[in-house]
């Protein structure tokens, strides 16, 4: 038993290196095959965490607003109660508008959360300067490339801010320290401090209205809009963005599916041709072992050891490489890696072992052959 068991290792080893070539194209093919299938099981298990954040970059999907139509003031104090139960909350800000003297023009001026600015409003541009990125600084603001155009102000200049039909006799001046530019309303705006806004018009704890980011689809955004409007503020959802986002899911997830099966086919393909080849010139081998009393069964054991050390070893190879490849593809798309799976390694493994034996079939039942004897006679 252990002569035999001896005599089928030596066999197989010696059929895989004396047909290295061929064997090589196998191994290399069921490799790709495999890795292919690793990396997109791990990028499809993070799909919809590293999409969902990408899109987050374009922007708020959540947006609060007044339901009085008289009254367009929300509570800057019950809005930041309400933004404490909201999960995954990535960011959000809170604006107020009033109308101002600057100067002896009249515009428009917009109280803003600066930290928070480059997230909500990622679109903003800077044509000048620099952006403020703190909260508290009072003493510098944004112009709007439009409102600097009509004002005749550049990068550095001071302007006066009073508030437009009262009876405030005082005059707050701020520096501009970037000009910024959206294609929008911002780009007629002058935009300050929320907390210098609040001082100068005397609208302590008042916003208008408020923007927020948070890492959830559309269904997740509805249950909480729902949950938390009520009838001083309204929660909306901004639909292109978080329905954009399941659309864009389904899309990528279909591509990787039919990617990964093509893919899987063409090592299919190229495996049965190999495979077939590498029988075909071993005929009379096989031949001979039947002619000296070696049976069906017995040949069959040679061949499918030699595919199974084959696929197994390309298999397991190229689903730790497809490993490292879902890194890489994750750096590419999403400029981060990508977890750690090993459903995703076992998974890519089984994958391409269905495909390369299902590849095998055919070669293999011309390999057993019951007239292959009768090639001696030849």
């Amino acid at each position: 038993m252990v002569e035999n068991n001896k005599f089928y290792r030596t066999i197989v080893l010696k059929s895989i290196f004396a047909n290295s070539l061929r064997s090589f194209v196998i191994f290399i093919a069921i490799a790709l095959g495999s890795a292919v299938c690793a990396a997109f099981v791990n990028i499809w298990a993070d799909i919809d965490k590293k999409v969902a954040g990408e899109l987050n970059s374009y922007g708020a999907n959540l947006i609060i607003s007044p339901n009085s139509s008289q009254n367009f003031i929300i509570s800057e104090d019950e809005l930041k109660a309400k933004f404490e139960k909201i999960p995954n909350l990535k960011a959000h800000n809170s604006y107020l508008f009033k109308s101002a003297n600057l100067g002896v023009n009249l515009a428009v001026v917009m109280g803003v959360e600066f930290s928070n600015l480059a997230k909500t409003m990622p679109y903003l541009g800077l044509k000048e300067g620099e952006l403020i990125r703190v909260d508290f600084d009072d003493k510098n603001a944004l112009i709007g490339e439009d409102l600097a155009k009509i004002l005749g102000v550049k990068l550095g200049d001071e302007i006066g801010i009073s508030p437009h039909n009262a009876n405030a006799n005082f005059t707050h001046k701020v520096r501009i320290k970037g000009i910024v530019f959206d294609g929008g309303k911002e780009d007629g705006l002058l935009l300050i401090s929320l907390n210098l806004a609040q001082n100068i018009f005397n609208a302590k704890g008042e916003i208008n209205y408020a923007e927020a980011i948070v890492d959830s689809d559309f269904k997740g955004l509805s249950e909480i809009s729902q949950n938390l409007s009520d009838e001083k503020m309204s929660f909306n959802v901004v639909g292109k963005v978080s329905k954009t986002q399941g659309i864009i899911l389904d899309k990528i997830k279909l591509l990787m599916l039919l990617s990964g099966f093509t893919i899987l086919a063409i090592t299919s393909i190229c495996i049965n041709t190999s495979l077939s080849q590498v029988l075909l010139s071993r005929i009379k081998e096989f031949a001979l072992l039947r002619a000296i009393g070696a049976n069906r069964a017995n040949i069959f054991h040679i061949i499918l050891g030699e595919i199974l050390l084959l696929c197994v070893s390309g298999a397991v190879f190229g689903a730790i490489i497809g490993y490292f490849l879902a890194i890489i593809l994750g750096q590419i798309l999403f400029s981060s890696g990508v977890d750690f799976r090993f459903i995703g390694l076992v998974m890519a493994v089984i994958l391409s072992l269905i495909f390369a034996l299902s590849a095998s079939y055919y070669p293999i039942k011309r390999a057993l052959n019951p007239n292959l004897a009768n090639l001696l006679k030849e």
